[in-house]
């Protein structure tokens, strides 16, 4: 997420034709931190992150609109989950059933 909001701040300051010194001055921040910010290598605090929306004269759902959050790989009960979930509810119980038994063996 740090990457993409990075790269969505670098589209916005672009798009203003403002270079990063010029929103590092608006922000009141150094250059070198927006370039950080702009390639993912820092991540903001809610202040800097403020500073940089008022710097680029945005909101901040300007700039966070259609931003997907962070995806993490899916737990063996979710995918288990997302498995039954896609039968009928008698096989899903059946499911439920072999699951129980299986419990039992191994305890």
């Amino acid at each position: 997420m740090t990457k993409e909001l990075g790269q969505r701040i670098r589209a916005e300051r672009t798009a203003r034709k403002m270079t990063q010194e010029e929103l590092a001055e608006r922000a009141d921040l150094h250059p070198t931190y927006i370039g950080q910010v702009e390639r993912g290598e820092k991540s903001l605090t809610i202040a800097s992150l403020e500073k940089i929306v008022e710097g680029l004269g945005i909101s901040f759902s300007d700039l966070f609109e259609n931003l997907q959050p962070p995806t993490k790989p899916a737990s063996y009960a979710m995918k288990c989950y997302n498995i039954v979930n896609s039968y009928p509810e008698k096989t899903q119980k059946q499911f439920y059933d072999v699951l129980c038994a299986a419990e039992k063996l191994a305890k």
